[in-house]
């Protein structure tokens, strides 16, 4: 068995490795909308967290495109740039654009208000509260080893992680000082199922890494990869363009 198998072996962790971005992106779509089905079936609705960035364009693509009772499904993001949706950095617009044949059917938290990262941060925070545990959260991973926007040795980054952590969302700053709204680990791991996607032997020796050392501090994705949890990769980092339907 293969290492970085066996360190998730240890963790309950199942790694699903695709040929290529297409069939990871299918493959992702799936088994989110078979969770949200099941979930909607026992319980009438479901929660679904979502990345933003390049990477997902191909996975948020194949999904608008599965039959669902989107009404039923109450969507946001794990993490946000603290700018407007109309902002082209912005992932709630990039949610909106990708998922445009069911966007607007879903009930949609945005984490981005307008105010100041802080307030914005506690409303939502107060909203997400009544969504837990979310059904399903779908990550990313830097080459760094940041997950959300949850970076290498934040000031509160171990704050921030704890499962008693007092929030479910946080003003933080990625690495070049740009202000982010994140989920905290508390918020994360009350996931009834998380997936994580990635791509390229560059994040694969990542992953690898932190699971290793296990300092979250260094490495904050070690404190979320962790049963139930299934991830996707493929070999292939080609980072998609983002451009409208």
């Amino acid at each position: 068995m293969p290492v970085i198998e066996a360190l998730l072996a240890e963790r309950g962790v199942t790694l699903r490795r695709a040929y290529d971005s297409t069939q990871q992106a299918e493959q992702l779509a799936a088994v989110v909308a078979e969770r949200l089905g099941m979930a909607i079936a026992a319980r009438g609705q479901a929660t679904l967290a979502l990345s933003g960035g390049r990477s997902p364009i191909p996975f948020l693509r194949a999904l608008a495109r599965h039959v669902l009772d989107w009404s039923r499904v109450r969507l946001t993001l794990v993490d946000e740039r603290w700018v407007p949706e109309y902002d082209q950095q912005s992932n709630a617009g990039l949610l909106r654009r990708c998922l445009a044949p069911v966007f607007d059917q879903t009930q949609w938290l945005s984490l981005y208000r307008g105010v100041s990262p802080q307030h914005d941060a506690v409303q939502a925070g107060a909203e997400l509260a009544d969504w837990l545990p979310l059904d399903v959260v779908v990550l990313g991973m830097g080459v760094d080893g940041h997950t959300a926007s949850l970076f290498p040795h934040a000031a509160q980054l171990t704050q921030w992680l704890a499962a008693d952590c007092p929030d479910l969302c946080v003003a933080s700053q990625a690495s070049d000082g740009s202000p982010r709204l994140t989920m905290t680990g508390r918020a994360l791991n009350s996931a009834r199922f998380r997936l994580l996607s990635i791509s390229g032997a560059a994040k694969l020796r990542t992953l690898c890494t932190a699971l290793e050392e296990n300092q979250v501090m260094r490495w904050p994705i070690s404190a979320v990869v962790r049963a139930p949890m299934e991830i996707y990769y493929c070999p292939d980092d080609t980072q998609p363009n983002d451009v409208t339907d």
